[in-house]
């Protein structure tokens, strides 16, 4: 499993539903997938926002997030994914490819600077994974971003602090 593979996946999805480019919404791992999209296909993407996906090398985190801890942080969500999964006695191995992945990413100023669409950053002031620091020099390296730092969020900035994060991403959008 690559991000290379992840952004041609979005690319089947993008050219089986609109011969246009779009704005491309990525959170956390989706945001590092968007990255990627972007830089591959800049034709087909519009615009990005990304929130919680910060510039990052192999080593700088250890990824070992599993399934247990998927489903406390939200097991409604978890039995949902579940649910539309052809394969889901596979959701161990695809942590674990997903962990192996992430560990092995570098998301770095070559990379950003091959973006050319106007790029949202986001992250909430208190992303455990995603310091401000790191969100900020992702921004910077990207030639059109605006940054939007949510206060009082962590990671998952738009669940904890929605209004904030809308109120960056409708300007951006229009």
């Amino acid at each position: 499993l690559t991000y290379e593979q992840r952004a041609n996946d979005v690319l089947a999805v993008l050219k089986a539903t609109t011969r246009d480019s779009a704005i491309v919404l990525g959170f956390s791992d989706g945001g590092y997938t968007g990255y990627k999209l972007a830089s591959m296909y800049p034709e087909r993407v519009r615009k990005l926002i990304t929130i919680g996906a910060a510039e990052v090398t192999p080593g700088q985190r250890n990824f070992d997030f599993n399934t247990k801890q998927a489903f406390a942080l939200d097991s409604a969500y978890m039995r949902q994914q579940l649910a539309l999964m052809p394969q889901p006695q596979r959701l161990a191995e695809m942590f674990a490819q997903v962990g192996n992945m992430y560990n092995h990413l570098t998301l770095d100023k070559t990379l950003l600077q091959t973006i050319q669409c106007p790029v949202l950053v986001m992250a909430g002031d208190r992303d455990e994974g995603n310091p401000v620091q790191r969100i900020l020099h992702t921004s910077q390296d990207i030639r059109r971003s605006q940054l939007g730092i949510i206060p009082n969020a962590s990671h998952g900035a738009f669940l904890i602090n929605f209004p904030a994060v809308w109120a960056d991403v409708v300007p951006f959008i229009k």
